[in-house]
């Protein structure tokens, strides 16, 4: 069984629903969106962020999830890739206080409810292997 086939996606719906999108880091492993030498694939750094307290591994863990879903986004087609695409974007809503969190979620939501539109379409079938 696939997740990424057009049957599939209720179930993907339902995951990533269930997961407040954090089930996204699942849908890029399976369409092979990981580098092997990028900074999440590094152990020491998810190591030396729990070694520094929770805090810096939880950073690390909400930035990995938001770089995953904007891949995701990416490799589907989804409109506006040159928006959250840059990390500039993300940076800037989160330091702009209530108007810049209130477009952070917006925009997080808008590529979880695209991405799902998507596997719903069965853009998502070109990746299986």
């Amino acid at each position: 069984m696939s997740l990424l086939k057009k049957d599939n996606w209720i179930i993907n719906s339902l995951l990533v629903i269930l997961s407040c999108g954090a089930f996204t880091p699942v849908l890029g492993y399976l369409m092979g969106l990981f580098e092997k030498d990028a900074w999440y694939a590094k152990f020491k750094n998810w190591i030396l962020g729990v070694v520094l307290f929770v805090i810096p591994a939880f950073i690390m863990l909400i930035v990995f999830t938001i770089e995953m879903s904007a891949k995701v986004a990416a490799s589907l087609n989804i409109k506006g890739s040159e928006i959250y695409n840059t990390p500039y974007t993300w940076i800037a809503l989160f330091i702009i206080p209530i108007v810049g969190w209130v477009l952070f979620i917006v925009l997080y939501i808008y590529l979880q409810v695209f991405i799902l539109i998507k596997l719903k379409d069965g853009e998502c079938e070109k990746f299986c292997k």
